[in-house]
């Protein structure tokens, strides 16, 4: 290794943006070390490459050492250490974590689990009557009234046909006692425009918030990987849970 590397020849930082953890790699348990190699002009960072870690984990840290600024010095290259650190442990009062700076050579970013991985219900209304959150009802990419639709949901043979109704600014329905203790269920959605069904979702959705959509061709950008040679697409957004889920079936014009 030349000795532009060498430790004692780094130069003092003196501006610096706080680095923080990137999202999608910390939501898929991604951790681990990113290796950079940086060139400077004598004042700031002129080039950071990649020398070595995650590809999702090296685009944060780059970006971070882009915003370093040092005192004024001879021009000179050095390496640098990003260390991203998923800890096992829960912090609700801080889950952006903690970072030790050791600059310019070492930055270790420590981050707990969130609140939700720790608590599945964390963040939901559970008050009573238990209700499902209508976030948001679509077709064709554009918003429709959530009183436009219908839904009908059963488990075994039990049958219900919630009412949705406005609380304050919220559209929701009321999860019918009888569905409480439901290991799975179905649920039938009709709108203006079609209809669908989706059959064995998991008990534990029947609450927290939905988004419901229908979609035509031609589709809507962010749908047309579920489509699968289909004309018409319906699904449900479980938007509470982490990860979040989506369940999509087949739908048949009205």
């Amino acid at each position: 290794m030349s000795a532009v590397y060498a430790q004692t020849a780094v130069p003092t930082v003196t501006v610096a943006e706080t680095p923080l953890y990137p999202p999608l790699p910390r939501s898929a348990h991604i951790a681990g070390t990113v290796t950079l190699r940086v060139v400077t002009d004598g004042e700031k960072v002129a080039d950071v490459s990649v020398v070595d870690g995650q590809p999702m984990l090296a685009r944060a840290a780059q970006e971070n050492v882009k915003t370093w600024r040092f005192i004024k010095h001879e021009p000179t290259t050095f390496l640098t250490k990003f260390n991203f650190d998923l800890s096992p442990e829960c912090d609700t009062k801080n889950e952006n974590g903690t970072v030790t700076l050791s600059l310019p050579l070492e930055v270790t970013i420590t981050v707990p689990r969130r609140s939700s991985e720790c608590d599945p219900y964390f963040g939901l209304d559970l008050s009573e009557p238990l209700r499902v959150f209508l976030t948001g009802c679509e077709v064709d990419g554009v918003m429709q009234p959530c009183k436009n639709i219908s839904i009908e949901l059963d488990a075994g043979e039990l049958k219900a046909k919630p009412q949705i109704i406005k609380e304050g600014d919220k559209t929701v329905f009321v999860v019918p006692k009888e569905f409480r203790n439901a290991k799975t269920f179905g649920v039938t959605v009709q709108t203006p425009k079609g209809g669908f069904s989706l059959a064995e979702l998991h008990g534990s959705f029947l609450k927290g918030k939905w988004r419901i959509v229908i979609d035509h061709k031609p589709f809507q950008e962010e749908n047309r990987y579920m489509t699968k040679g289909r004309d018409c697409i319906g699904f449900i957004h479980f938007q509470w849970s982490e990860p979040e889920r989506i369940a999509s079936a087949p739908c048949k014009d009205k």
